[in-house]
């Protein structure tokens, strides 16, 4: 059983928060509770759901940082991507929350996953245009962070050596390998239609959510 977060209306109480989700799905059985949590004096005001039915569970809405701050939309994301994933065992649909999570909150221009399947990576859960299906190890950004085992940030990938140019969109890109042991097995490719848009703050972030999902691999 997993908790949700679920942003307050402003002027809004916990009975009138709890009534009006509980008109929106009838049948359910929930416990709700309050958390605040502050950001660079932003206070977000959360109801924390516990929905359980016998045949679903769901979260409804994410809370983005109103802030041009990209590391305040990280702090006020990674938690709820945390609670969002937590107690569900599917690794694809956790995967393609985070990418779906990632991609809403930070607007990168593609945001998904790419999964060790013998000698290839293979595209799994993304958010984003079409994309490359197969990639070789240690081809491209992705295939490179495959197999260095590391973080790769990449300022202009036309500056890359042998990059695999899936979208003449993208401009930038950073790659982070999820390991299990020992070895990796899948990869975390986030593009941007800007030159230059990934430095240490996306890394530190980002490697916290890659620590989330090699706990459940």
């Amino acid at each position: 059983m997993a908790e949700f977060p679920w942003l307050i209306r402003e002027n809004s109480s916990y009975e009138n928060e709890r009534n009006s989700f509980s008109n929106r799905h009838p049948g359910g059985n929930y416990n709700c509770d309050f958390i605040l949590s502050t950001v660079s004096g932003l206070i977000t005001t959360s109801l924390f759901i516990i929905f359980e039915t016998p045949h679903f569970t769901m979260a409804e809405n994410l809370i983005i940082a109103q802030s041009t701050s990209r590391e305040e939309r990280y702090k006020v994301l990674v938690p709820q991507i945390e609670a969002l994933t937590s107690g569900e065992p599917d690794i694809i649909a956790n995967l393609s929350n985070i990418a779906a999570a990632l991609k809403q909150t930070m607007n990168f221009f593609w945001v998904g996953f790419y999964i060790v399947k013998n000698t290839e990576l293979i595209l799994g859960p993304f958010q984003g245009p079409i994309a490359c299906t197969r990639i070789a190890f240690g081809k491209g950004v992705c295939g490179a962070s495959w197999k260095a085992r590391m973080t790769i940030i990449v300022p202009d990938v036309d500056e890359f050596p042998g990059h695999i140019a899936c979208s003449s969109d993208s401009k930038s890109e950073i790659v982070l390998p999820a390991m299990k042991n020992g070895e990796v097995a899948l990869v975390l490719d986030v593009d941007s239609d800007q030159l230059n848009d990934f430095d240490e703050t996306d890394k530190l972030y980002l490697t916290q959510v890659m620590g989330m999902i090699e706990k459940m691999i």
